[in-house]
Parts: structure tokens; C-alpha cells; sequence
């Protein structure tokens, strides 16, 4: 009777500890937006699942992408992009993109339901974990350490969160590694049988699942020594449970029934599917056309093989490489498990050394201690060795699959300081476990951007390790909050992430990002060494410069302090202004083509960018300014009083008063905003069929920037386009209030265009929605000439 209110006693302690870590999971999962490839492969799986599209290209096995889209399935309000051209193809990228952002999808409900089916497998990995603990160590207390260890490790609960692969794997190579022990321990059939599915649907996680295929087997010939040396009777108990006259029937169970369940599985995870591989493979071309079992696996395979040929830029500790260094993962191992559980595994460690060197300990004890460890130890031991090798440095996420393993020998390592004979000493593993669930309770809900002491902490990791150790683009709905809350009408911003701004409705000027969507890199606005005023949110891995050719494009934030952080990922910085507020056109150049020296020279840090091309147009701020150009441009003919300030091999810097600019000729208006013509510039009277008319036109600017092109007709008395020209060859960024820009314009008459008077015509209109702006009669275009062709 005891001993079963002491079983149920420690089963509602693991029931506890599990609803903790569902609770710790699920509301930090709300309070992040979508972080690096989740996006992707939530597409994957609902198309998958829905069978709208089975063969888009993740580089990843189908299996985590599936599950996580099994809510997302029979909900009849999120809809795929399935009539949009990209969805045919293999590329995940755009179809991802309409899915998440722009086809009216709720991305909130999206990511909850797609989320969801991790924290469970996380869960499953916490409980299987501490049975397996529980089964070796017969304590029902080191069991509750193994569950512990999972259910409150921040970088568990981190992934625990997220409908990405990593967790995913860590939880079915934690189970498979724990149904191999049992096959092993008690070679039967239930045990063969559960052993191979498991190990199969691990193959269906990720890729890099196949290192436990050499790491498995491994394990099986070393067992396979413990059972011949039995079976030979050089031991009288045996290190498992076996009978020499059952040797037969165990090699059977592991060497043929395990091997023949495991592909099995995976196949059936498939669907039982038959395929033919497609022509355009990336790797391996030469099997394109060959029909085969598990195609659509085979396919995704060699896709990531294409992948792995490109260099993964990666910092750590202040260093940039693409190659990676070996000991990367070393580090992050160090700097980011928490200190409880480093503590606790050294102990292990230290305890197990003792076991076996202890002249006290039976041999035959020493052989069980052995097998087990070494079950648990050449997995994880040789899963970080495989990691050495890789150059593919990305974060602490790729360590996962080893933390099962190292659980379950942490908690029986330290099994036998929980026995009641060890006094005061069996009290230090409790107090080491409610310093790691204070850790979790501590960092919650920012559990990606943990950092241990060691590290500083997770507002100094950022000096160690960036990416997904610290910064997956997780926090810009959480920096939508904090604007709001401060009252910040705009910001700068540097975002590392999937995420989309404009949905969370932040006004932002987008600076250098990654993926690089937010500027436009021909109308850059950003001057490094000296930034315009403002407030700045800039991501901890874009502010290392990781991705950048510049590493040191946010250099001078580095050296400053931010006046707060967003969820450790996104630094919030105040840059105060310097000086009066003046304008810079730039022809051809970006803000910092220029000095530092000559940029000083403006005598301010509030300096508005404007771009152009000087080939084909010009933009100049009516109100006066600076300007800088190539040193062979000519000067345009309304800067002849501009004064030369500094002039080099690579531009030349002018300053010019206000112009004097003709008046205006019509005013075209759309929304409430405005735009001046003024007129032509060298348009011709006559025309020759199969030349090309060259002139300008001349606008003032009397709104603030936004897309918009002009577009020029050429037509007939009956009003049809005998030629065209459209476009805007300076970046609309730059095009801003009171500017003048003057446009170039090539219009080539067709061969063949019949003798007559055409009449030319200028208009506006928006790019996107082709909405023509309109003048105050309504009509929307102007007259420039009457042009007759000979």
C-alpha cells in the first residue's frame, strides 16, 4: 500500500511538472511572431496534408511539416494560394509569403494552430524521458530529475513553441533512442515493433535524423559484445535480460525485424508512396525520370543536398565566417544550457567515474551501468562530434536531439544522491532543479534568447552568439507593442525575420535587414557614422552585421547603450538631432559613398536623402541644398550659382540656393495630394517614323513619397498608342515634398508609322493598382505638344 501512494505521489509531481511546461510553452508561443522557416514550412504541410501541392521543396522530410499543419487542414478559414502562378512550383518562397502575409490569412491563428502539435511532442519527449530514467534507475526521484531537466530547459521550451523541425527531432530521437534501450534490454517482439517505428518516423524529421542511423547501429554491435560474451558463459548474469539459448531470436528481432520495421515506417508515413523524380534535380540529376517508393522523401533529400553547397555565414564572439569553426557548438553548449543542468551533468559525470572505479561496486553492476551509458553516451557523445565537423553554425537548436540522452544520464547519474542515506547531500539535486524552474519562470516567455550566466546573461549574449540563439525575428509584434505603449510614431528599422511590418502595422524606415525586403538598396537612407536622428529598433543578429558585406554597418549603435530591448532580440536606440535639417539630392551615390569628412560638412545629422539617376533624371529640393554627383556630370542648368564644398575621384559636392523654377502649368491630384507639371523640356515638333524622340519632363513635388510612375502616349486622332514610355528612374523614396524633378524620356516610333499629327500626352499613375492621378477637370493626362510625323 505504501509503495502505491508513493507511486502516485511522484505521478502527480511528473503530471504537475508537465502541465507547467504546456503552460510555459503555450503562452509564450502567442507573444511571437513567425520566426525563421515557419512560414515555409507551414505551407509545405498544409499543402501537403490538403494535397494542393506535394512536391514543394523545404529541404526537410515531410513528416514535422504534416503534423503541424493538422489543425490548419479542416479549418475552412485559412486558405492556401493555390491560384497564384508560384504555387506550381518548387520553391516554397513566394507561395509562403501570399500564405502568410498577403491573401488575408489570420497569421495570429495561423502560427497557434500550427504551433500547437509541438508543445504535445515536446511534452512526450519530457514524459518519455523521465520513464526511461525512472525504468533504469528503479527511482521513481530520478525520473522526476530526467522530466525536470526537459519540461524546464529554456531551450526546450524555446523550440517546444515553434513549427519548425528542431524540436521535432529532439523529441523522436529521444524516443527512438529510449524504444532501442528497451529492445535491447528485453529483446521481444512489442519491443521490435515499437523500436522500428520509432526509428522510422525519426528518418521523417529532418535530414540530419540519418547520423543516428551509424550512431543506432553503433549502439547494436556494442550490445551485440555484451550478448556473445553471455552466450558464452563468461559472465553468470548477464548485463541484460537474455538467455543464451534465445541468441538466435534476439539477432533476429534487432538485426532483421528492427532494420525491415524502421523503412517500413517511414514509407507508411508516406502514405505508402510511389512516385517518379523529377528532371530538375539539384544534386544527382541523373535520377530524374526513375519511379520509386518514397519519391517525394528522396526528392526533398536531394534538394537539401543543393542547399548544403552554399556557404552559411555565421559570428561568434566577435568573429565572421562562412566556413564555421569547429568549436562553435562547444561554446553555445557552454554559454547557453543553463547552469543548473551544466552543474548537474558534471556531477553525473563525476559520480559515474566513481561507480566504476569503486572496488566496492560488483562487476556485474558495473556491466548494467555500462550498456546504459553507453546507450545514452555514444548517441549524444556522437551526434556533437558529427556537429564538429559541420560549418553550418546556426544556433544551439542543432544540439536538441542530445538533450534526451543526456537527461536520462544526468538523472541517473545523480540517482544515487537521492537515496535518504545521503543526508544533507541529496538535498543539493532539488535545490539545483527549483534554480532551473525559477530560470524558465525568470526568462519566460523569451526562452530563445536565453543565455546562462557565463554568457553574461540574455542581455550580453548578443556579444557571443546571434541568429536563433538569441534572434529569429520573434519580436515584432512585441515591438509593435512597445511603440504603441511609448507613443513612437516611426521608427528605423533593421529587422532580422520573415515577419512583415506593414501587418502589424508599424511605420517604419526600413534600413539594412535580412531577409533583405525592407529597403530598397538603390535608395538607401541610412549614413553609418554619423545616424540621422530618430528612434532606431535593430536586431541583435542584423546589428552584428552577420549578413552584410559590411559587418560593421551598425558599428556605431554597438558602442552605444539602447534605451531598452524588445524580448532581448530588437535593441531600441534614441539618436538626438544635431544641427538644422538639410537636404542632400544624390546622383548615383548613396549616403555613405561620402566621407565622413565632407559629410560633416552639411553641419548636421538631420540630412534627407534624395536619388536619382543622372543619366535620366534629376531630383532637386526646391527650397535649397546640397548636392553631389560624379566629378565628370555636367551640372544641371538650374545650379548654376551652386558653390563646389569638396570634390574627389569619386564625386563632387556642391551646395545651391533655392531654385527658381517656371510656374506651374497644371496640377494633377490624387487622395489629397499633389503634383505640379511644369512643362516640357526639349520636345520636338516633327518626327521621323522609326526614330526616337528624346526630351524631358519637369514636376514639383507637392506630396510626400509614394510609388507612382509617369507615363507618356503617342496617339492618333482616334486616340489610339502609337508609342509609349512608363517608369520612374529615381526610386520614389526620394522623390519627396517640394522637390523638383526633371525625367528623361526615350519614346521610339514604330517603323512603318503613318505621316499625320499625333498628339503627345504625360500622366501619373500608381505602379500597383494602375490608378491614373487626374487633374481638377477630371481628366488625366496633359497635352506636352502636337507633334507631326513625316
Amino acid at each position: 500500500m505504501e509503495k502505491k501512494r508513493d507511486k502516485k505521489r511522484w505521478v502527480w509531481l511528473a503530471t504537475a511538472v508537465l502541465l507547467i511546461m504546456y503552460l510555459f510553452a503555450v503562452t509564450s508561443l502567442r507573444r511571437q511572431s513567425p520566426t525563421f522557416d515557419e512560414q515555409g514550412f507551414i505551407t509545405r504541410g498544409l499543402g501537403y496534408v490538403r494535397g494542393e501541392n506535394r512536391y514543394m521543396r523545404v529541404g526537410h522530410p515531410a513528416g514535422l511539416n504534416a503534423y503541424n499543419a493538422l489543425f490548419l487542414a479542416s479549418d475552412p478559414t485559412i486558405q492556401l494560394p493555390v491560384t497564384d502562378p508560384s504555387w506550381f512550383n518548387h520553391n516554397f518562397h513566394r507561395p509562403s509569403e501570399l500564405f502568410m502575409w498577403e491573401i488575408g490569412n489570420d497569421v495570429t491563428r495561423v502560427l497557434f494552430l500550427a504551433r500547437l502539435p509541438t508543445v504535445w511532442l515536446g511534452m512526450l519527449l519530457a514524459a518519455v524521458v523521465g520513464r526511461w530514467a525512472w525504468q533504469i534507475s528503479r527511482m521513481y526521484a530520478a525520473g522526476l530529475v530526467a522530466l525536470l531537466l526537459i519540461a524546464s530547459d529554456p531551450n526546450v521550451l524555446a523550440h517546444a513553441g515553434l513549427a519548425t523541425t528542431d524540436m521535432g527531432l529532439a523529441a523522436m530521437a529521444g524516443i527512438a533512442g529510449y524504444a532501442l534501450w528497451l529492445l535491447l534490454k528485453r529483446p521481444l517482439w512489442r519491443h521490435a515493433v515499437l523500436a522500428g517505428i520509432s526509428f522510422g518516423l525519426l528518418q521523417n524529421t529532418k535530414f540530419t535524423a540519418g547520423l543516428f542511423v551509424p550512431l543506432f547501429g553503433l549502439v547494436i554491435l556494442v550490445c551485440f559484445a555484451f550478448w556473445l560474451r553471455d552466450a558464452w558463459g563468461q559472465h553468470r548474469q548477464p548485463a541484460v535480460n537474455f538467455q543464451p539459448a534465445t541468441l538466435g531470436k534476439n539477432l533476429f528481432l534487432v538485426i532483421v525485424a528492427y532494420a525491415l520495421i524502421a523503412p517500413l515506417a517511414l514509407w507508411a508515413s508516406y502514405g505508402f508512396q510511389i512516385g517518379t523524380l523529377p528532371q530538375d534535380l539539384p544534386t544527382f540529376p541523373q535520377l530524374g525520370g526513375l519511379t520509386l517508393p518514397l519519391s517525394h522523401h528522396l526528392e526533398q533529400l536531394l534538394d537539401i543536398g543543393g542547399r548544403l553547397e552554399k556557404s552559411t555565414p555565421a559570428f561568434l564572439l566577435g568573429q565572421y565566417s562562412d566556413q564555421g569553426w569547429w568549436y562553435y557548438f562547444p561554446v553555445a553548449f557552454l554559454l547557453k544550457t543553463p547552469l543548473p543542468i551544466l552543474i548537474l551533468l558534471v556531477a553525473a559525470m563525476a559520480l559515474r567515474i566513481k561507480s566504476y572505479v569503486s572496488k566496492r561496486k560488483l562487476q556485474q553492476s558495473r556491466r548494467v551501468l555500462l550498456l546504459d551509458d553507453m546507450v545514452l553516451l555514444m548517441p549524444a557523445l556522437g551526434y556533437f562530434a558529427f556537429a564538429l565537423t559541420t560549418d553550418i553554425n546556426l544556433g544551439y537548436r542543432h544540439l536538441l536531439p542530445i538533450l534526451p540522452f543526456l537527461a536520462v544520464f544526468t538523472a541517473n547519474g545523480v540517482a544515487p544522491v537521492l537515496r535518504p542515506s545521503r543526508n544533507k547531500i541529496r538535498y543539493a539535486v532539488p535545490a539545483l532543479l527549483a534554480a532551473l524552474l525559477l530560470v524558465a519562470w525568470w526568462i519566460h516567455p523569451h526562452f530563445l534568447s536565453y543565455f546562462n550566466v557565463l554568457a553574461g546573461g540574455p542581455d550580453k549574449g548578443w556579444r557571443a552568439l546571434v541568429d536563433s540563439n538569441i534572434d529569429w525575428g520573434q519580436d515584432l509584434e512585441n515591438l509593435k507593442h512597445w511603440l504603441e505603449e511609448n507613443e513612437v510614431e516611426q521608427v528605423w528599422l533593421s529587422y532580422f525575420g520573415e515577419g512583415r511590418p506593414d501587418y502589424y502595422g508599424i511605420n517604419y524606415i526600413g534600413l539594412d535587414s535580412w531577409a533583405p525586403r525592407l529597403m530598397n538598396p538603390k535608395a538607401q537612407p541610412f549614413y553609418p557614422h554619423d545616424p540621422a536622428p530618430g528612434m532606431y529598433a535593430i536586431s541583435a543578429t542584423t546589428l552584428q552585421g552577420v549578413h552584410f558585406d559590411d559587418h560593421d554597418r551598425f558599428a556605431w549603435f554597438r558602442e552605444q547603450a539602447p534605451i531598452d530591448k524588445v524580448g532581448y532580440s530588437i535593441f531600441i536606440y534614441r539618436v538626438e538631432p544635431r544641427g538644422e535639417p538639410v537636404d542632400l539630392a544624390l546622383g548615383g551615390k548613396q549616403l555613405d559613398d561620402i566621407s565622413f569628412a565632407d559629410f560633416a560638412l552639411l553641419g548636421s545629422n538631420d540630412v534627407t536623402p534624395h536619388w536619382f539617376d543622372p543619366a535620366q533624371s534629376c531630383i532637386l529640393p526646391a527650397g535649397g541644398g546640397f548636392v553631389a554627383l560624379d566629378p565628370d556630370v555636367a551640372l544641371p542648368h538650374l545650379l548654376h550659382d551652386s558653390e563646389l564644398m569638396a570634390e574627389n575621384s569619386d564625386y563632387a559636392l556642391y551646395q545651391y540656393p533655392a531654385l527658381a523654377l517656371a510656374p506651374a502649368v497644371a496640377v494633377f491630384e490624387q487622395d489629397g495630394e499633389r503634383i505640379a507639371f511644369l512643362g516640357g523640356t526639349g520636345v520636338p515638333e516633327t518626327a521621323v517614323s522609326g526614330n526616337t524622340l528624346s526630351f524631358a519632363t519637369n514636376w514639383l513635388k507637392q506630396a510626400s513619397p509614394q510609388p507612382i510612375k509617369i507615363f507618356i502616349h503617342l496617339v492618333d486622332a482616334d486616340g489610339n498608342v502609337v508609342a509609349q514610355w512608363d517608369g520612374l528612374t529615381a526610386p520614389w523614396a526620394g522623390w519627396r515634398e517640394d522637390d523638383w524633378l526633371q525625367q528623361n524620356h526615350q519614346l521610339l516610333l514604330p517603323v512603318g508609322t503613318p505621316a499625320g499629327t499625333y498628339t503627345l500626352r504625360a500622366g501619373l499613375y500608381h505602379p500597383e493598382t494602375d490608378e491614373r492621378w487626374r487633374l481638377p477637370d477630371g481628366t488625366d493626362f496633359i497635352v506636352l505638344a502636337e507633334i507631326v510625323v513625316e
